[in-house]
């Protein structure tokens, strides 16, 4: 088509969108019209609207058939319009002349109802007459205009209807005329599906000249092979052929997950509205009729393959962020392969500085993870140095060879000492003058008698000073009772106690002590004070029993114990009976930090020892030394639990490497908690903070003691 037939065709196809318009207008309102008047059964007005209707119709005939396209390419009018604008009118005129006629005559008699759709019709008819005299009056100079606007005179357009028309008509000329600033789509490979192999070839040959590449098929079994063995960019499918038609091959891709995202254009010589609504609803991206505009079918292709290659893109981008989800989940499990995102990797945009990211990662924790593996080696090789040297001297002692002999031997703690010549001690009758409610009239001696055994001995042990030992018994305590266990608390770090300090007990208020009872002064069990009253509520759980027998704090009577000291077996002696006469379901012992006669009896009489120690070399030396002694000793059950640990341990690898090194559970790495600084000692943590996150730390590790089944009776 050469430049002034494009120009002259394009012209006339807006000249029929602007006309229909206000034809649209009249015959929509025309219809209303007549069936409110009929409604209302005022048929003296239905005949003369019906007029208006048919004038209206007839226009519509008129414009399309003057500006049909392709009745103007027969015509081959070289630009005449003036001519054409003379015939326009002509043909227009005389119904446009009617509706206007009908549409005054009515406005005069018809009822106010009426009135508004009647001065539509005609503002619409005198609007569309507007039109086509100022389209005569300008035909001339028009082309002018579109054809070289830039030596066209100015024009004097009368009316602004037809103004806009025409400034409208050249901006929109103009574009197609430019063309689209984008690159056409080449590229991509298409199945034809048609029945007829003449029509097959000719669109594979007008395709491929276009850079496509192209397969045919002529039916549906042969295209569903292809599409299996090739990936198609798009389909263009036949809709009327023998044995599965079109329709029905449409229907089966648009339900497999393999081709349902491949864009399909439906080609048919049906021109029923009908049949391009099915293909539509049965998921095809267009519908064309045969014979098709080659122009138009190669815009359709391009516009489905370019929302394909979009499409493609996104998947390609879920699928990579897929892919890093993946990673992120195997750095969390330390099974991440960075050579798994080497592709990924390559990329320029985000997702592949992402993934540069995780490699850049996993490659340092890996780094970090083969030095910590080199210390833990050479710590190991330390500890078993500094083990050895350190347990072999104490294993040489003629006290711990005899405890050991008792402890391999005995069953249980009272025959564990049957050779001690200190008897039991029965319980002293309560003291009127004492500060604390006295325990021993609170349990039936009748089941006392029944549950000596019952109880079980939890030793909680340090190598060194300031691990925080007596704040973690005292809370393990504290949520024991809070489970409904009854629990009690020895203080037998008699050179330096001050656990009592945590529960309030003022040294004024105590009357009793544990060395009152090593002195022969008293029962155990009047050393005993019951601090139930500070445990916290638990929900709908009973709470339990908490009784604490303190040490002296005095300076006298802890010079005493360090000069005199006093029989280890008269202490065991007191385990057994403040079990039994409290009825404890845990008795807890807070033991002097090291390695002495005392620890080693506290050790070897336990059913669970816990060893707390902190992230420092010196706690671990001692800690190997510890598990070694308590092994010699039989004793049953181990758990460590470090204290102290800063926020930025990794705290799985750090248990790990501890449990690999020492071959004991790990019960807990419990933070480092400011709110403990500032405590300082004046009151049980739990109590004060108990939904703190080392509060909570504690809890479990209660719950794991409890839930703990095979701890064995004393021996």
């Amino acid at each position: 088509m050469s430049q002034n037939s494009r120009v002259q065709h394009t012209l006339m196809a807006y000249l029929r969108h602007e006309l229909c318009t206000p034809i649209n207008a009249m015959m929509g309102y025309g219809t209303m019209l007549l069936e409110d008047l009929q409604a209302r059964s005022q048929t003296s007005l239905i005949a003369d609207v019906h007029k208006i209707y048919d004038c209206s119709k007839q226009l519509l005939t008129l414009v399309n058939a003057i500006l049909d396209p392709a009745q103007l390419e027969l015509s081959q009018i070289d630009g005449d319009l003036n001519r054409f604008g003379s015939t326009l009118r002509m043909e227009l005129i005389t119904p446009l002349s009617t509706i206007v006629g009908y549409c005054e005559m009515l406005l005069e008699e018809a009822p106010a109802e009426a009135i508004a759709d009647l001065d539509n019709i005609n503002t619409a008819a005198r609007q569309m007459l507007s039109l086509v005299n100022d389209i005569v009056h300008l035909a001339q100079q028009q082309l002018q205009t579109l054809t070289a606007p830039e030596s066209a005179p100015q024009l004097t357009i009368e009316h602004s209807a037809t103004a806009n028309l025409v400034r409208n008509a050249t901006n929109t000329i103009a574009s197609i005329a430019q063309g689209s600033s984008a690159p056409p789509i080449r590229g991509g490979t298409i199945l034809a599906i048609d029945d007829n192999p003449t029509n097959c070839d000719l669109l594979a040959r007008q395709l491929k000249r276009q850079g496509y590449l192209v397969t045919t098929a002529t039916n549906a079994s042969q295209a569903l092979r292809l599409l299996k063995a090739i990936p198609f960019d798009l389909i263009l499918i036949d809709v009327i052929m023998p044995g599965i038609d079109g329709l029905e091959l449409l229907r089966q891709l648009k339900q497999d997950e393999s081709f349902k995202h491949i864009p399909a254009i439906a080609i048919s010589a049906l021109d029923t509205i009908e049949g391009a609504v099915r293909c539509i609803e049965l998921g095809a991206e267009d519908y064309l009729q045969k014979p098709f505009d080659p122009i138009l079918l190669q815009a359709r292709i391009a516009t489905c393959l370019e929302k394909k290659r979009l499409r493609d893109r996104e998947l390609r981008y879920l699928q990579q962020v897929e892919r890093l989800i993946t990673a992120a989940a195997a750095i969390e499990t330390k099974t991440f392969n960075p050579a798994s995102l080497n592709d990924l990797s390559q990329h320029p945009h985000k997702l592949g500085q992402l993934a540069r990211v995780f490699q850049t990662m996993a490659k340092e924790i890996d780094s970090r993870e083969q030095l910590l593996g080199q210390q833990i080696q050479l710590l190991q090789t330390s500890i078993n140095e500094h083990k050895q040297g350190l347990v072999a001297d104490i294993v040489a002692t003629d006290h711990f060879q005899q405890l050991q002999k008792r402890t391999k031997s005995g069953s249980d703690i009272a025959n564990l000492y049957r050779s001690s010549p200190y008897p039991s001690l029965n319980p002293a009758p309560p003291q009127s003058h004492r500060s604390l409610s006295p325990v021993v009239n609170q349990v039936d001696p009748m089941a006392a008698n029944s549950n000596v055994n019952a109880g079980k001995i939890i030793a909680v042990h340090s190598f060194r000073g300031g691990t925080g030992k007596s704040n973690l018994t005292s809370n393990l305590a504290v949520s024991m009772a809070k489970q409904g266990k009854r629990v009690a608390i020895i203080d037998t770090d008699l050179q330096s106690p001050g656990i009592h300090v945590l529960f309030g007990l003022e040294e004024d208020r105590i009357d009793r002590t544990l060395n009152d009872y090593l002195w022969g002064r008293c029962a155990l069990t009047d050393a005993a004070y019951e601090l139930s009253h500070l445990l916290p509520p638990n929900g709908n759980t009973p709470t339990g029993g908490l009784y604490l027998i303190p040490a002296s704090a005095k300076a006298n009577d802890i010079t005493r114990i360090l000069r005199e000291g006093y029989h280890q077996e008269l202490l065991l002696d007191g385990f057994a009976e403040i079990i039994r006469d409290l009825q404890l379901d845990y008795l807890f012992i807070d033991t002097h930090p090291g390695i002495s006669e005392e620890t080693l009896h506290a050790i070897a009489v336990c059913n669970l020892l816990v060893v707390i120690l902190r992230p420092d070399y010196q706690d671990y030396l001692g800690t190997a030394a510890i598990v070694e002694l308590a092994r010699m000793l039989s004793v049953s059950e181990m758990l460590m639990v470090v204290n102290k640990a800063l926020p930025s341990f990794d705290v799985q690898m750090y248990r790990e490497q501890l449990e690999t090194a020492y071959d004991v559970p790990v019960a807990a790495v419990l933070p480092f908690a400011q709110e403990m600084m500032h405590l300082a000692s004046s009151a049980v943590f739990s109590v004060r903070y108990p939904h703190h996150p080392l509060s909570q730390a504690v809890d479990r590790i209660s719950e794991r003691i409890v839930q703990q089944g095979g701890i064995s009776c004393p021996r």
